[in-house]
């Protein structure tokens, strides 16, 4: 098979550390660059070399670990399913605590091969400070198997402790990695699709509590000032239109040259994404909805993505490691607002299809740790376009509805704020790519607060 070159010179560099047993790779590549298909390349050149008798994969989730099976069923022509005849196994990382000692066994007695997809869910530099997976690894794998390399694109823990087999130096404790290939070689190398993140803020939201009447010009100043929590905006109906409307336009862009394209909405819970569902279908869109509670979420997803759909709505569910190429815009309304979160979610509309010139749409509210995050990834791809904060002059906005909070909870209003960026479309309003409602639909719209009414009508 055709490697990129990125992948073979990862391969390479791997097999020439690989010169020495017992030895580990850790290979840092941003989301979407091909990790699964790199590694299954090394494993299958491992096996035609005689170097290992088995191959072991862990990953983060049961949609990964099948994913990666099926690369490695690809490639080797070897069957994965872990049964007798196979050459291997994909599991999670939450099986490992179901392995016993004959499992274990196996690394005293073959030369194996571990694969460690997604390494920052495993901690731990000795048992003491691990947590659950990263001590398996390193009571049963480290030290006993043939090979290990570890894959991530965020090499970095929320937490302060060390990732699994990571060796880290200087003065600032960096983690140091064997490989690394970052997002603005992938985009220059169409890789990965040039980001597109727009986050949305508000000028005038107001809080009314106990007769007490409080202004506020950001979010920013909302969380630092007020009691009350993020979620008032992420569950807030008009927050999730304007930003629902915005990803429909972006995703009937894409679909004119791709027909296939799909959006996926990031929510913070089952209720939550059940009433982002029925506010996409009041704009005319039907969606997906998978969750952990679902009794077959990975036939959900590989459904979605074989299918033309254009919206699924996840809790969790599709981060990391998830490939659904098809995927071309996120709106981002989960409650989690660590940066390993962000980038991985990011990760999801970046990977590049052949042929791929558009970019990747990431939708959300302008949380500051959100805002701090997406100028990084600016600072990374110059040529990005990215969001400013509502006190930049630079930008054009939008007039949308204010946001009022009444006694912790929220009511509609008109008139705010909205930031976008320099390369963003005109107003959606006048964007022929918003599919209107019917006509009998606009005047219930309407009476919630007052839109202009043209949205709505044919």
């Amino acid at each position: 098979m055709m490697l990129r070159n990125w992948q073979q010179r990862a391969i390479n560099a791997a097999l020439e550390k690989f010169e020495s047993p017992f030895s580990h790779f850790l290979c840092l590549a941003t989301p979407g660059a091909g990790k699964t298909v790199m590694a299954s390349a090394l494993a299958d050149i491992l096996l035609k070399q005689d170097k290992i008798d088995l191959v072991l994969c862990f990953s983060p989730s049961t949609v990964v670990a099948n994913d990666f099976r099926t690369e490695l069923e690809a490639i080797t022509g070897k069957r994965f399913c872990g049964r007798i005849g196979a050459i291997g196994s994909s599991l999670t990382y939450q099986s490992m605590r179901h392995l016993d000692d004959t499992f274990w066994h196996l690394l005293s007695t073959y030369r194996v091969f571990v694969i460690f997809d997604e390494i920052h869910h495993c901690s731990g530099s000795q048992i003491e400070n691990a947590n659950a997976w990263g001590a398996k690894i390193l009571k049963h794998i480290q030290g006993r198997a043939i090979y290990t390399i570890a894959l991530t694109g965020t090499p970095w823990r929320s937490d302060t402790i060390p990732i699994a087999l990571a060796n880290y130096v200087g003065e600032n404790n960096q983690i140091q990695v064997d490989h690394s290939y970052d997002l603005k070689q992938a985009i220059n190398d169409g890789v990965c699709r040039v980001p597109h993140l727009t986050l949305l803020d508000n000028e005038l939201i107001t809080v009314i509590e106990d007769d007490n009447k409080k202004h506020f010009n950001s979010i920013t100043k909302f969380l630092k000032n007020s009691t009350l929590p993020y979620s008032e905006f992420t569950s807030h109906d008009e927050v999730l239109r304007q930003i629902l409307k915005r990803g429909i336009v972006r995703l009937n862009e894409q679909r004119l040259t791709a027909s296939d394209a799909g959006g996926l909405i990031v929510a913070a819970s089952i209720s939550h994404a059940k009433k982002i569902q029925s506010l996409l279908l009041a704009l005319g869109e039907y969606s997906e909805v998978v969750t952990y509670k679902e009794s077959e979420p990975e036939r959900l997803i590989q459904n979605f993505k074989r299918s033309k759909k254009k919206w699924i709505i996840s809790i969790g569910m599709i981060s990391e490691g998830t490939n659904i190429p098809r995927l071309r815009v996120c709106c981002y309304l989960s409650l989690v607002t660590t940066e390993l979160y962000f980038r991985q979610v990011l990760g999801r509309v970046l990977r590049a299809q052949p042929n791929d010139t558009g970019m990747g749409y990431f939708i959300s509210l302008a949380h500051p740790r959100l805002l701090e995050f997406a100028s990084r990834v600016s600072e990374e791809v110059p040529h990005c376009a990215v969001i400013k904060t509502s006190e930049t002059n630079e930008i054009n906005s939008t007039e949308f509805p204010k946001l009022n909070m009444v006694n912790g909870t929220s009511s509609r209003g008109v008139n705010s704020h909205i930031i976008t960026t320099a390369f963003a479309d005109k107003e959606i309003e006048e964007n022929p790519l918003y599919n209107p409602l019917p006509r009998w639909y606009g005047s219930t719209i309407d009476s919630f607060g007052r839109f202009r009414k043209k949205i709505f009508m044919l």
